[in-house]
């Protein structure tokens, strides 16, 4: 029997934002609200509570996350020793969202010992420069991805963002995320735009990492009321996907997979 991942993180998996609601680069596909649904974190010490609290209420784990600085960078290495100490004295679960990294500052996230890092691969240069205001370049990505592979190896889920820039390079983003030793692939799609032929792409997106032999799962960050798509890219053979819409729940059981609904992000998908 094919079981589907349903991923569904709510309060037992939070999202902790460590530069509150600000961001410098204010992407267009973002501009800051999805910072405006994390709890902000202050300091090392404070996180460490913050994390207490999850435990205490029997949670999963969390996010570490938050805007990034002009470089792309989101400024985690002041919180690696709160992390390290979390991941060594409880059983929660931290995803670290890290942003562009150097090979150094990869290494010394990696000492946070955290489960797992995402990161977006974005290898559209008009992408990166008029939607993300970044003075960066594909290669910079591409290069910071290889560098949290090599110090996390096995724990990086990539994260690919459809419909921003061309479907060439879209594609071209996947296949560079599958030649690594990654645990998933996330496709994701912004929301409140329209985007042309996002099911096709979706679906092609989708065919594409499952062609390379890789687990691939529909993130949460994606338009949502289109049940028909969400069945569809699980048909195509992705394996998993964040809240998925009741109806889609429905035509799964229908077709008699199993569900297995996870209290935390998909990019811990194991």
């Amino acid at each position: 029997m094919r079981t589907i991942a349903v991923y569904r993180p709510g309060k037992a998996f939070p999202s902790f934002s460590v530069t509150g609601d600000q961001c410098q680069l204010m992407c267009e596909h973002c501009q800051g609200r999805f910072l405006k649904g994390m709890a902000p974190v202050t300091g090392p010490e404070h996180l460490l509570a913050l994390a207490d609290d999850v435990r205490s209420r029997g949670g999963t784990g969390f996010l570490l996350s938050g805007g990034c600085d002009a470089q792309g960078k989101v400024p985690l290495l002041p919180y690696v020793g709160a992390v390290r100490k979390i991941k060594t004295t409880t059983r929660l679960m931290v995803n670290i969202h890290p942003g562009l990294v150097s090979e150094e500052e990869a290494d010394l996230l990696a000492s946070s010992l955290a489960d797992r890092v995402s990161f977006d691969l974005v290898l559209d240069e008009d992408v990166i420069r008029h939607r993300m205001h970044l003075g960066s370049s594909p290669d910079k990505y591409l290069r910071s991805f290889r560098a949290l592979c090599q110090a996390f190896p096995g724990r990086v889920a990539p994260h690919v963002l459809l419909g921003t820039g061309t479907e060439a390079r879209d594609m071209e983003a996947i296949k560079e995320a599958c030649r690594e030793d990654v645990p998933c692939v996330i496709l994701l799609a912004p929301m409140g735009e329209k985007v042309d032929d996002l099911e096709g792409r979706m679906l092609r997106g989708v065919e594409e990492a499952r062609s390379h032999g890789r687990t691939v799962l529909i993130g949460c960050m994606r338009p949502r009321g289109n049940p028909g798509l969400e069945l569809r890219a699980l048909e195509t053979g992705a394996e998993g996907m964040a809240s998925p819409s009741a109806e889609t729940l429905k035509k799964i059981r229908e077709r008699g997979w199993k569900v297995e609904e996870r209290q935390y992000c998909c990019a811990l998908h194991r």
